[in-house]
């Protein structure tokens, strides 16, 4: 059961990494991975949820409000000390305000009232106990109705800049995945001269021991050989480290294979020479501030709203016993409801002048809105140039670049078959190399211009849709 379980956890993995029949990972299917599985993604699926949450507090303080109570007390009395001298002086006095024909009425008010006191006497603590609930609901506030409409404004920002992080994690992937693919490129090419060396160099040695050549054109030829096995090992160490960067940002575990698809690499451009239809709306961090600009907005109403009255309906329910002993016997019944009203009449300023400083936050913010807009565009339009700039120099060192391979091939050749030296061989292996390495700096350039145009003018999420 265990090995089914991880046989299809590891097909939906592939799945989802969208792995071709070479087990090469193209740019689409990796950004489309990282957009589910990125832990900054992740954080602003929370931070939406967040507040999500808020709007539904805020609604909720618009809602019936209902409230329990409940208390058990015990009040502990001091000792009275009535004495007897004090019964006999209240006696005397019972007998001084009754007529003594009343003697045995006289008597038996004598007989309670020293009980009474003997009673009070003997209290040593008073209980009592309470439960209620009490119901609140809101019938006319300016300042809810706003908050709920700032809350509201505010889930819309947080989808906006959720949006906006899926767009700096999109160009951040895409411009790696090309930073590793322009590594692997060289490393193809490395390998490629390696290889074709050691077939020299085997065709050297046999020349050296037929007493054609001399022993240091071979020695050349294999001290050039190990300095670009060096070379292939710190590039393959670079292409490790690339990799490694990109599976921590699209969210995959660090021992997943992930491999570039340098064939798309090369041939996969946008070729788009004219400018885009830029317009700063289009620009998730622009949109950011223009819903910010609506929340600050709101806030100016907020402030406005604390000069107007709040109304309120309330209703309670209240029992309570009083005893003493330690024991609740009968319940007396108080209810209550009624209407609560308050409106501010004078606070020194102090509203006055919070609805002065909201209004000047949105003056500053209509200032950044303006700078901001501004450098965006310039943003577009130097990107925009630099992506003209790296696609028409790509077409000369492509060009250069299978020139380089030309001369390297007849050279070899002539080579072979004794016409060139091994200084000219390894003159036009290097001249290979540099042009090779440039033609592929040039992809990274073109790609990374691209990119950048992309993002600037808002269409970065158009490498998903490829």
């Amino acid at each position: 059961m265990r090995k089914k379980v991880l046989t299809i956890f590891f097909m939906i993995n592939l799945s989802l990494l969208g792995y071709q029949v070479s087990g090469q990972t193209s740019l689409t299917d990796l950004v489309n991975y990282t957009l589910q599985h990125s832990r900054d993604i992740k954080k602003s699926e929370l931070q939406c949820k967040e507040a999500d949450y808020m709007h539904k507090e805020a609604i909720g303080h618009g809602l019936p409000q209902v409230e329990v109570s409940a208390s058990y007390s015990k009040m502990m009395l001091p000792k009275m000390g009535i004495s007897d001298s004090a019964s006999i002086k209240l006696g005397g006095m019972i007998d001084m305000m009754i007529n003594p024909e009343y003697s045995a009425a006289a008597d038996k008010l004598k007989e309670e009232l020293t009980g009474m006191l003997n009673k009070i006497n003997n209290i040593d603590a008073l209980y009592s106990a309470s439960a209620g609930i009490q119901i609140t609901q809101l019938i006319y506030s300016q300042s809810y109705w706003v908050g709920l409409k700032t809350t509201k404004k505010t889930q819309e920002l947080y989808s906006i800049l959720k949006t906006k992080n899926e767009e700096d994690v999109i160009a951040e992937v895409a411009t790696g995945y090309y930073q590793a693919g322009s590594l692997m490129l060289q490393l193809q090419t490395v390998d490629k001269s390696i290889n074709n060396l050691k077939e020299i160099h085997r065709i050297a040695e046999l020349n050296y021991k037929n007493d054609l050549i001399k022993e240091s054109q071979v020695n050349r030829l294999k001290v050039t050989i190990s300095n670009l096995e060096v070379t292939r090992q710190t590039i393959q160490n670079g292409v490790n480290i690339q990799l490694n960067y990109l599976k921590a940002l699209a969210g995959m575990p660090s021992d997943s294979t992930l491999t570039i698809d340098t064939t798309n690499l090369v041939n996969d451009f946008v070729n788009n020479n004219s400018a885009m239809n830029f317009t700063a709306e289009n620009v998730s961090a622009y949109q950011a501030m223009l819903k910010q600009d609506e929340i600050y907005g709101q806030q100016i109403k907020l402030a406005k709203a604390t000069f107007l009255p709040t109304l309120a309906a309330f209703g309670k329910l209240n029992y309570s016993s009083y005893n003493t002993e330690a024991k609740i016997n009968d319940w007396s019944n108080m209810n209550t409801f009624g209407f609560s009203f308050s409106m501010p009449i004078f606070s020194s300023g102090v509203n006055y002048y919070k609805l002065k400083q909201s209004q000047v936050k949105q003056l500053q913010l209509h200032e950044d809105i303006a700078k901001t807009k501004d450098l965006l565009t310039i943003s577009y339009n130097n990107a925009f140039l630099e992506y003209q700039t790296a696609n028409s120099l790509l077409s000369a060192q492509k060009e250069n670049k299978e020139l380089a391979q030309k001369v390297y091939n007849q050279t070899s050749l002539q080579y072979q078959e004794g016409m060139a030296s091994m200084a000219d061989l390894l003159n036009v292996n290097s001249d290979y190399l540099q042009a090779d390495n440039s033609y592929n700096q040039q992809i990274l350039k073109c790609k990374t211009a691209e990119i950048k145009m992309l993002q600037a003018s808002g269409n970065i999420k158009s490498l998903v849709k490829q």
